[in-house]
């Protein structure tokens, strides 16, 4: 056979923990993003997406005992990066599926995704990267234990991106050490909910289930015009609005009056003196896909 001397692959935005689901839920965004690698006399990346996809292409082939093949690594999209969109679970997939494909496809989506979650250090933006939709996922003796939970038809996710990065592991570092037992009561009570409450098209409940204990109070002191932009969106019409992953990006969900919601959350974000930008999207049940082979 031929071997493939290029591969590009696409991978969407996600939206992690939707309030309460803290490292565990995940949410794949219609916003993509493409990786490419190619065969290479010298290794090239091109900028930091790109360096981030190479190594997790050294992974793979390091994983399958292959010797790594000299690769670029260009990456492209619209996906806005340190925002709480996903950007280096998009980056880390892309770059595992291509490899894999110029490898010869030695490993499933299983096995990827248990190096995606490795080298990510948790599954909740692997696995919708991945698998697409709505993913809940446990790492549980070293296996990524995950699956697709149903989403209502009708769904829009409204995102306000400010300027302001919010790097993960800046952020994580103001979360708490320990919970008391009420609040961790209050956070899987509501994961619950809001799993049960999409799978039904609650959206009445959606409000109550995206509330959360854990992380949003104290990355709002990184973001403290985070709650105000919550209120608007929802008074705009959103049946809930939560920070989406580590942040800086706002997530509502809605039905209806997508565009006023969008508008409504950057008024409050102006007011506040914090700039940015507003996406109008739907989630996807589309993962990742290998787009095209030279």
């Amino acid at each position: 056979m031929t071997p493939v001397n290029s591969v590009t692959a696409s991978v969407p935005a996600t939206s992690a923990n939707l309030g309460p689901g803290f490292d565990c839920l995940g949410l794949a965004l219609d916003l993509w993003a493409s990786i490419r690698l190619s065969r290479v006399e010298a290794p090239r990346a091109d900028e930091p997406m790109a360096s981030m996809a190479l190594t997790a292409a050294r992974r793979l082939f390091q994983q399958t005992g292959q010797r790594p093949p000299q690769l670029s690594a260009h990456y492209s999209g619209a996906i806005p990066i340190a925002r709480g969109l996903g950007a280096s679970a998009v980056a880390r997939v892309g770059g595992l599926l291509a490899a894999n494909a110029l490898a010869g496809e030695p490993l499933d989506r299983e096995e990827l995704l248990a190096l995606a979650t490795d080298l990510e250090g948790h599954a909740d933006n692997a696995a919708p990267a991945l698998f697409g939709g709505l993913q809940v996922s446990v790492v549980e003796g070293g296996r990524v234990l995950h699956t697709a939970a149903p989403l209502p038809a009708g769904l829009w996710a409204v995102l306000f991106v400010p300027e302001l990065r919010m790097p993960t592991r800046e952020s994580r570092r103001l979360l708490p050490d320990n919970l008391s037992r009420g609040d961790a009561v209050f956070n899987a009570a509501r994961a619950a909910l809001l799993v049960a409450a999409l799978a039904r098209g609650r959206f009445d409940l959606l409000d109550a289930a995206t509330q959360d204990r854990l992380h949003q109070p104290a990355r709002s002191q990184l973001f403290p015009a985070m709650f105000a932009i919550f209120d608007a969106a929802k008074a705009a019409g959103a049946h809930c609005a939560y920070l989406s992953g580590g942040g800086s990006t706002v997530c509502a969900l809605a039905t209806a009056n997508q565009q006023g919601i969008a508008d409504a959350m950057q008024e409050a974000a102006r007011q506040r003196e914090t700039p940015g930008e507003t996406i109008v999207t739907r989630p996807t049940e589309q993962g990742a896909e290998v787009m095209e082979t030279e």
